[in-house]
């Protein structure tokens, strides 16, 4: 089965639609602050789940590799946006402008990931598999990237994201 190929515009958009589905938005967000796990790569691992696509852990690599250079820019800006918040006496215009550029360096990423994604000699198990039947080993290869096989907390929120997507 061919592996599939992905367009930045879709993935922008199911990440859009799953991340503020149920509580995704605060699991990933626990998992970004506390575990330093990129959103974006996350939310990868989501849509290979549910399109029963198997990512390994070399080509998962080559995918959080390929997005290093926006994270870093998005640390910092995500870092002064916040220290620009309202609640921290910031004016509400120059955070919406934050936001709003903030949101634009996470498409910039999400390019930068499919681009990669797409390069990638993924396993696509195709329609006759069902996702609730069988582990994707995206999940596993996740994990190790991230270096979360030791710890319960972040493997605890991994499979509560996981639950997000039935």
């Amino acid at each position: 089965m061919p592996a599939p190929n992905i367009k930045s515009s879709v993935f922008w958009e199911y990440s859009v639609s799953r991340y503020t589905k149920g509580d995704m938005a605060p699991l990933a967000l626990l998992l970004q602050d506390n575990h330093k796990v990129n959103v974006n790569v996350l939310l990868l691992i989501c849509w290979c789940l549910e399109n029963n696509v198997i990512i390994n852990l070399p080509q998962l690599k080559s995918v959080i590799a390929a997005s290093a250079t926006t994270e870093e820019k998005l640390k910092q800006h995500r870092e002064k946006r916040k220290a620009a918040s309202p609640e921290k006496g910031g004016e509400q215009t120059a955070y919406d402008a934050l936001k709003a550029q903030e949101l634009e360096l996470e498409r910039q990423q999400q390019q930068d990931i499919v681009a990669s994604f797409n390069e990638q000699a993924v396993t696509h198990l195709g329609q006759q598999a069902s996702p609730a039947n069988i582990f994707n080993a995206s999940i596993a290869a996740f994990i190790n990237a991230y270096e979360l096989r030791d710890n319960n907390e972040a493997r605890q929120l991994v499979s509560l994201v996981v639950n997000q997507l039935s």
